[in-house]
């Protein structure tokens, strides 16, 4: 599905792919599943070496060459020794390169600047992968700023957290003053949640929103508790997006907000869904875990475009944007106040935290592009 954007970017980027919010798929997909997604978004993003070959068969498809995870320290020799993610995505035949940076430590400037002039001199379209911690939205952001400036290169920041790196505090105001003092270079966030929808809303260029909860950020090693024999088992139900309260849920913890007198917090319009309840993604968990993570994945799918639909069809996107935060912090609320155990999302309280957009001046009041999924050249 197709979205023509309201006013499309000048940036020489917007040739290979329009702006707007894309899908992150990963790199256990399946073809027979990828299909239908091209298909109906008009491309997609995968990842890794499967993703490479899945790239070579499916027109329009993006690959991430997902390379951030691995450790990089600084007597290990050059940050990069070949070439092999770019000879992969060229023979894939992909519109847009996408670099293969490892992880960019705190305080890092070398690095950061190698990373930034990765596969500069080839004439393919890129964009500049920047896996980087919220350490440089904040305490770092004046060097990150000066040096993508200098780079002039489109960048797709990956934050790389154990679960959201939009939690830490001064991460959404410190993504939104990146977005706006380096523009018109293209930032992109790559392996984002919906917050993606609000940066697009707020000029970013683009979104790669994961359709499960591994591919929603950038991993971080994390060490998991011992447990004891007396235990709960780890809980490995998949999480939804919640459109009533603009958060994800795990499907386990969905009953208890079905019982709630309050809200009907649970009913779903997207075509997923159909006006159901989200209970039937829990009730198919609960017969076939995997068939249900697949569900759970169509609907989160399914629900962000449907949010970034209206987002960006509204006449101020920003203003559309907060009102939306606003409705989903309310309703937990609501819950909460009601009885129910629902932890406060400390992204969302970030966006709302920034006041109205006619007060902030530090940022564009042009009209955010609207582009929903990949749409080819």
């Amino acid at each position: 599905m197709k979205i023509d954007p309201v006013s499309a970017p000048s940036h020489p980027l917007a040739a290979s792919f329009s702006p707007g919010i894309y899908p992150y798929l990963g790199g256990s997909i399946t073809a027979d599943l990828l299909r239908p997604v091209v298909t109906a978004c008009g491309g997609a993003v995968v990842s890794g070496k499967q993703g490479a070959k899945l790239a070579a068969t499916t027109p329009g498809v993006l690959v991430d060459p997902a390379a951030y995870g691995r450790p990089v320290s600084s007597d290990s020799g050059p940050l990069f020794d070949y070439d092999e993610w770019l000879i992969r995505q060229q023979e894939a035949g992909v519109p847009l390169i996408i670099t293969d940076t490892p992880r960019i430590r705190n305080d890092d400037q070398s690095e950061l600047r190698k990373a930034l002039a990765r596969w500069a001199s080839i004439d393919d379209p890129t964009l500049v992968v920047l896996p980087i911690e919220p350490w440089w939205l904040r305490e770092g952001l004046s060097c990150l700023t000066e040096e993508v400036r200098a780079a002039g290169r489109p960048v797709a920041i990956v934050l790389l957290h154990r679960y959201n790196g939009l939690d830490a505090a001064g991460a959404v105001t410190g993504l939104l003053t990146l977005i706006s003092e380096v523009e018109p270079l293209p930032v992109v966030l790559l392996r984002c949640d919906i917050s993606a929808v609000g940066a697009v809303a707020h000029r970013a260029f683009g979104g790669f929103v994961g359709w499960s909860a591994n591919t929603r950020h950038g991993p971080l090693p994390m060490r998991r508790p011992d447990r004891g024999p007396d235990d709960d088992e780890r809980d490995d139900s998949p999480s939804v997006l919640v459109p009533a309260l603009h958060n994800y849920v795990k499907t386990s913890n969905l009953p208890a907000l079905g019982r709630s007198p309050r809200l009907d917090v649970l009913r779903c319009s997207d075509p997923v869904c159909c006006g159901g309840s989200l209970l039937e993604i829990t009730k198919r968990c609960e017969d076939d875990l995997q068939a249900g993570r697949i569900l759970a994945c169509r609907h989160n799918m399914a629900s962000t475009e449907q949010i970034a639909r209206r987002i960006f069809a509204a006449p101020d996107p920003r203003d559309s944007w907060r009102q939306t935060c606003q409705a989903g912090a309310e309703a937990t609320a609501s819950l909460i106040e009601g009885g129910v155990s629902l932890p406060r999302s400390r992204w969302l309280r970030q966006w709302l935290d920034l006041g109205a957009p006619s007060h902030e001046s530090t940022l564009s009041a042009e009209p955010a592009p609207v582009g929903l999924l990949l749409q080819q050249p």
